[in-house]
Order: C-alpha cells, then sequence, then structure tokens
C-alpha cells in the first residue's frame, strides 16, 4: 500500500511541475541536422595539454593535429 501511494504522490508531483512521462511510441521532436562538412575537413580529438606554465594548448588541424607549442616553449 505504501508504494502505490509512494507511486501515485510522485505522479502528482511531476505533473506539478510540467513534467511529461514518456509515452510509448512517441519520440521528442528531432532537432536541426549538424551541418555538412567538406570532405577536406580536418577534425582532431578534443583532447587538451596542460603546458608548464599552468596554460593549456589544443591539437592543431592545420599541423596534423599535433598540439600546438606551449607558450614560452622553444621551437625546434
Amino acid at each position: 500500500m505504501i508504494k502505490v501511494f509512494s507511486v501515485a504522490a510522485l505522479l502528482l508531483v511531476l505533473g506539478a511541475c510540467g513534467t511529461s512521462l514518456p509515452v510509448a511510441g512517441k519520440l521528442a521532436p528531432a532537432g536541426p541536422p549538424p551541418p555538412p562538412m567538406s570532405g577536406d575537413t580536418i577534425v582532431c580529438p578534443a583532447d587538451v595539454k596542460q603546458c608548464p606554465d599552468g596554460s593549456y594548448v589544443s591539437r592543431n588541424p592545420g599541423n596534423g593535429c599535433i598540439f600546438d607549442p606551449c607558450p614560452g616553449a622553444r621551437i625546434q
């Protein structure tokens, strides 16, 4: 009996908040499609590297996806 009361109370609270429960067979509306990408676009992993000074650098798609040099680092 307590479980039934708890479920009923939860449904009432969700209904009062404007939250609807998913209905079988109904899907959320789809968002817009992603923009088209050209065939020559290079996408690098989204990881970053922390430099000794505490700043961060990301991978550079124009340089073979290697990390950009850290500020103040010597370029070899």
